[in-house]
């Protein structure tokens, strides 16, 4: 049994620092705007901004990732990936404002979009412009109305999006990670519960932001759902996939 042990300077409040450092290579990361990248590309690239968040964990929490199998490692990386292209589109908000804000209108937006989904399909299987507004426009329109837009407007602050991100990581309501790494993640995640409620009584906030931040969960839970819905209609039609995100819809079949 995993023993899991706070140290004097909180969990979540190392991995916020961690993860400021980590800014200039996240920009460098994802500095191509739609119409320069494709699908496959960015699910690539969240790959490693998936495995960029384990490398702090490993580095705050050695004695647990250390003695995690790599079956459970790749299990729950993949789980994270949806849930974390959610909340990290919150994160990055002001981000990417700033960098799309340079293109004048939704005619340009619109444009980028269908470029972005062409590349993404083979030659032959290529959607007219209307078609791919038709078919993925709902879909983005419901990230952005239903969870990234009221994700931002809760202003959290960097320290509660990481409790956030680490509550999201060790999620261990998954089926396919083994019975041991779902204790270890209740258990991580009790811990950052305590310090998240710790921290913001620290900083003076009213009572209820622990709960209206715990309750962010749920709506990335609701992004995770689309999530799901978006790989299958990509499927359907023929947008380049990661395995990765193959391997999620298998596992999500059964």
């Amino acid at each position: 049994m995993h023993q899991i042990i706070s140290r004097n300077c909180s969990t979540i409040s190392q991995t916020a620092f961690s993860w400021e450092n980590l800014q200039p290579k996240r920009f460098l990361l994802f500095n191509k705007t739609l119409d320069q990248t494709n699908y496959y590309e960015v699910s690539c690239l969240m790959r490693e901004d998936c495995r960029m968040i384990w490398k702090i964990v490993e580095g705050l929490l050695p004695s647990v990732t250390h003695n995690l199998r790599y079956l459970d490692k790749e299990a729950m990386l993949r789980n994270f990936l949806p849930k974390w292209s959610v909340l990290t589109a919150a994160i990055d908000m002001e981000m990417n404002i700033r960098r799309y804000s340079k293109f004048g209108g939704l005619e340009e937006i619109q444009r980028m979009l269908v470029e972005f989904y062409q590349y993404s399909m083979p030659y032959e299987y290529r959607m007219t412009p209307e078609a791919i507004l038709k078919t993925f426009g709902p879909l983005l329109a419901y990230y952005g109305e239903h969870v990234i837009l009221p994700i931002h407007a809760k202003n959290f602050d960097k320290a509660e999006y990481m409790a956030l991100t680490l509550l999201i990581l060790f999620d261990g309501a998954y089926t396919n990670i083994s019975v041991e790494c779902s204790e270890m993640c209740r258990n991580i995640r009790n811990l950052v519960f305590r310090e998240l409620k710790g921290y913001q009584m620290d900083k003076n906030y009213e009572e209820t932001q622990f709960i209206d931040t715990v309750d962010t969960l749920s709506i990335v839970e609701k992004g995770e759902r689309k999530f799901h819905e978006e790989l299958l209609v990509c499927e359907m039609h023929h947008v380049h996939l990661h395995d990765d995100y193959r391997m999620l819809m298998n596992e999500l079949n059964g």
